[in-house]
């Protein structure tokens, strides 16, 4: 598979304007995609053989990786923080994860150099074939879906205390206050409506300034830490009951941290596509990430304890005008991230649709329509139910923030065993290439281990077996 390197304006154009380059999965594959590699030589190819220059700068490209990292996840570190044994737990969890998410971005970008790649999926169909591309657009769908459900939890939560503050804390139970007929309206009206177009053009400015909205939410709680009378009756959890209990911030961390899809991009659309390059970028990113939810983690823990709701901001009084401002610009924030996440997760169905179909451009391109609008009902209607039932946004990135550490370790430790199976015939020296696989088993086995722990932590607590360690507020 031949796969062109993109500049960034070609890059904003597929993603906000729905146009695919030829062999993307909403159009089908070439011939060669059908082959996959595993077993068979990969040619190293230089970026600057078969490339253009991209036009995104370091600044440029570390704002577009930190807007990917920050975001909902932001307001479940303190429940996370407390649940895993304290600040200095999950700082030290957080911290220990680091050095992996860096490491792993890193083998992102040295893997999408071999073909030139795009994109994640690309990247998973030049290094592991058909196979690791459908697999990777199964995990895709699901990982969007959950963090659409999450964003639908998120907007009652930020639609009850936005209300409460309207109707003065009226205690009276009306109809049109009710959660699932608020979360309802605003779907319906607001959200369904973006999620329905073939492109998404008109979402690519109010989703650029998104991560300020989260940054002013950090802010604000750190602020009222400090404004707000201390509670003599506030527990805060200052070690692990059980040397399980420091795996109960994992889920959160890994989801927080989830930027691996769209680094690829990133990278392809950087004016100086090299590693190094890309490793400031990162850098940069990871730095502003982990300055935040640390700040808001340590912050939120101290203020309220072990009380802390999973959605930090449901600990507020909701008379705190400081705190319904967060409350507003979350709101906005998730209104737009929706139908973003949507149309990821849609082109990854697209992908499974088309490659097992085995339809060529032209005969995929006439039932585009149909198709577009089946799968947005479909998901739109599937995620909001689950949405209405769901209590609390932790019960969701528990199981979803296991599934990134697919992303940020499984996939990428594949792609590295495969780099180093298929370079034997180029310039690679043997220990090199030891180094690479054994990097990669550890990589896939931590992956693995997180995917299966987090998500078997989360089906224990929704049977009742062991307990949450959150409140549902």
């Amino acid at each position: 598979m031949e796969v062109k390197q993109a500049n960034a304006t070609k890059l904003k154009a597929d993603f906000f304007h729905g146009g695919p380059g030829k062999n993307s999965p909403t159009t089908g594959y070439t011939s060669d995609e059908s082959s996959p590699l595993i077993g068979g030589n990969v040619a190293v190819v230089s970026p600057s053989e078969e490339s253009t220059s991209g036009k995104t700068s370091t600044f440029g490209a570390v704002f577009i990786v930190v807007n990917a990292c920050i975001g909902a996840g932001l307001l479940n570190f303190p429940s996370a923080y407390q649940a895993a044994g304290g600040v200095a737990v999950g700082t030290i969890m957080q911290v220990l994860f680091l050095f992996l998410i860096f490491s792993s971005l890193l083998v992102l970008a040295v893997c999408s150099d071999v073909r030139n790649s795009n994109s994640y999926q690309d990247m998973m169909q030049s290094m592991c074939g058909t196979a690791g591309n459908i697999a990777c657009a199964v995990c895709v769908i699901i990982y969007c879906f959950g963090t659409c459900v999450t964003f639908f939890i998120i907007m009652g939560d930020q639609l009850d205390s936005i209300l409460a503050l309207a109707t003065h804390n009226d205690q009276t139970k009306y109809w049109y206050t009710d959660r699932k007929f608020t979360i309802t309206v605003l779907a319906v009206c607001i959200v369904l409506p973006l999620c329905l177009p073939k492109n998404i053009s008109i979402l690519k400015w109010p989703s650029s300034v998104g991560v300020i909205g989260t940054i002013y939410v950090a802010v604000v709680i750190i602020i009222n830490y400090y404004l707000l009378p201390t509670n003599a009756a506030t527990h805060i959890v200052t070690r692990p009951t059980s040397w399980t209990d420091v795996f109960a911030a994992v889920p959160t961390i890994c989801f927080g941290f989830q930027c691996h899809i769209s680094a690829v991009p990133v990278y392809a659309s950087l004016k100086q596509r090299t590693v190094g390059q890309f490793a400031w970028v990162i850098t940069g990113a990871l730095l502003i990430a982990t300055v935040t939810y640390v700040l808001t983690g340590i912050y939120g823990s101290l203020t309220f304890g072990d009380r802390v709701c999973s959605d930090v901001l449901l600990s507020y009084d909701s008379g705190n005008v400081t705190v319904t401002v967060a409350r507003v610009m979350i709101l906005g924030n998730m209104l737009t991230s929706y139908p973003i996440l949507h149309f990821c997760g849609r082109l990854a169905i697209e992908t499974i649709y088309v490659t097992a179909r085995k339809l060529p451009p032209a005969a995929a391109e006439l039932t585009q329509t149909r198709r577009r609008i089946v799968e947005t009902l479909s998901w739109f209607v599937l995620s909001l139910i689950l949405a209405l039932f769901v209590p609390t946004i932790g019960s969701v990135i528990s199981v979803i923030g296991g599934l990134a550490a697919v992303f940020i370790l499984v996939f990428p430790g594949l792609c590295l065993i495969q780099l180093a199976l298929n370079s034997a015939s180029a310039d690679s020296s043997k220990s090199k290439r030891r180094f690479q696989i054994v990097l990669g088993v550890v990589f896939a086995a931590l992956g693995t281990f997180m995917f299966g722990e987090s998500v078997t932590a989360a089906l224990m607590v929704d049977f009742g077996v062991i307990s949450g360690g959150t409140v549902d507020c």
